[in-house]
């Protein structure tokens, strides 16, 4: 998955007014700080090992510069333990409502592996 940008926008007053205005601005050369890197067991009893930022970045699945992010999970190594690397991110802010602005590169289909 590449992010080339991603923008989170609050509307302040209703639409009809034109009313948005930038809250936070999500690109790609402060995107991973945006983020906590959960390292937990997988929640839906998936086979994932979720890993942290350091050694996503140290196995090749997350890469970023000024242009843009990618993020994948494993796909070259067998998987074993916990199971397959993965990245589980969460946002360090909390959004009631807005308008989320993302340009996406790439995006896998709906399937596995």
């Amino acid at each position: 998955m590449y992010f080339n940008s991603v923008y989170i926008v609050f509307g302040l007053v209703p639409f009809t007014l034109a009313g948005y205005s930038l809250k936070d601005d999500y690109s790609p050369d402060r995107f991973l700080d945006m983020f906590s890197f959960d390292t937990f067991d997988d929640p839906t009893h998936g086979y994932a090992n979720f890993v942290d930022q350091s050694t996503a970045r140290t196995k090749g699945l997350i890469e970023s510069d000024k242009r843009t992010v990618t993020l994948r999970a494993d796909s070259t190594n067998v998987a074993s333990g916990r199971g397959r690397d993965s990245l589980r991110l969460t946002s360090k802010a909390k959004y009631n409502h807005g308008l989320i602005v993302v340009d996406l590169a790439h995006m896998p289909g709906n399937a596995c592996g």
